[in-house]
């Protein structure tokens, strides 16, 4: 079962989420069936990563659109089975429906889940007044914290505005806002607008950064959706474990140092896709057998990684030490 009640969520994930929840790839076989064994090596693996806290589950990472409810319930199965409640994991239950967005997060409840992340509807028309009673439905009927997320990029086609999650507040068991927005004043926006009353996460070192140096009482302690630490660091180069560590001591200017190597890996291998509206989800699968990752193949609708792009990327690792 989670470990706070929903009342408590709030205090809770900004007392104890301290660090990167890192994002999980699907394995995929030849056959094109989920690998169970190798997710759960992964997991196991992710754990190890530095600076990782816990999971982000069934995020777009996950390719989750490729799988049935059944194979997104068993896989989440698998994930807090291996887990066994060492780290939190936070799971996705984005559907087009909101009575499967209901059954899949009490399963989550049920089966250990610390949160889970709403998306807003995703699919037809959309308005504030039906994005606000779709989140008041899934929240009267579910007994868990619940995250929801706010993006800019055009792969989701709607933005949660900063006044929209303000409107969201008196839901007692919302505990925080996913901020995926590619500008950085709409993130200050949010920290503004609600960051005293729920958590506000980003996924990206450099808003994490200024965050904790304009707003460090609004910022919480975590990143949430990380994909970044399976790719641009190892062990022996541990540049996001080190970056957290340092930003969360207060020594900033060391946090800015690692940053810097970050963000110069991250614009080649994943930021210049964000300039174009997604996630370039297959190419950072790949990359992610870097750190020891079982990747397999993309299912699809899911286009597989260009090989081009592919081998610049890896080159581009091979230059910086982490291949």
């Amino acid at each position: 079962m989670p470990r706070n009640r929903p009342s408590d969520a709030r205090s809770w994930v900004r007392s104890h989420y301290r660090g990167y929840f890192a994002a999980l790839y699907t394995p995929f076989g030849t056959d094109g069936e989920v690998d169970h064994p190798a997710l759960a090596r992964n997991v196991e693996i992710t754990l190890q990563l530095p600076g990782v806290c816990g999971l982000s589950l069934n995020s777009i990472h996950q390719e989750f659109w490729t799988l049935t409810d059944t194979e997104r319930l068993r896989l989440t199965e698998t994930v807090l089975r291996t887990v066994d409640s060492r780290k939190p994991v936070i799971v996705g239950v984005s559907h087009t429906s909101s009575r499967t967005v209901v059954e899949f997060a009490r399963h989550a409840a049920a089966v250990g889940a610390d949160a889970v992340m709403v998306w807003p509807p995703y699919y037809g028309s959309r308005s504030t007044d039906g994005v606000r009673a779709f989140y008041e439905y899934v929240a009267e009927r579910i007994d868990i914290g619940m995250f929801a997320y706010s993006t800019t990029l055009s792969e989701l086609g709607f933005y949660l505005t900063p006044e929209m999650v303000e409107a969201l507040l008196p839901l007692e068991n919302l505990c925080g806002v996913h901020s995926s927005t590619m500008n950085i004043a709409s993130y200050a926006s949010m920290l503004e607008r609600v960051g005293a009353e729920i958590a506000v996460s980003t996924s990206l070192e450099e808003y994490f950064l200024f965050g904790k140096l304009s707003m460090p009482e609004r910022t919480p302690d975590f990143l949430m959706g990380c994909s970044r630490p399976l790719f641009v660091q190892t062990r022996d180069k541990p540049h996001c474990g080190r970056f957290i560590e340092a930003a969360l001591s207060g020594d900033f200017v060391a946090a800015a140092k690692e940053a810097r190597t970050i963000l110069t890996l991250a614009e080649k291998l994943q930021s210049r896709y964000f300039a174009r509206g997604y996630h370039n989800v297959s190419l950072s699968k790949a990359l992610s057998e870097n750190v020891g990752l079982t990747s397999g193949p993309v299912r699809p609708p899911a286009s597989a990684a260009e090989p081009a792009d592919l081998a610049e990327c890896f080159e581009l690792l091979r230059e910086a030490g982490l291949r």
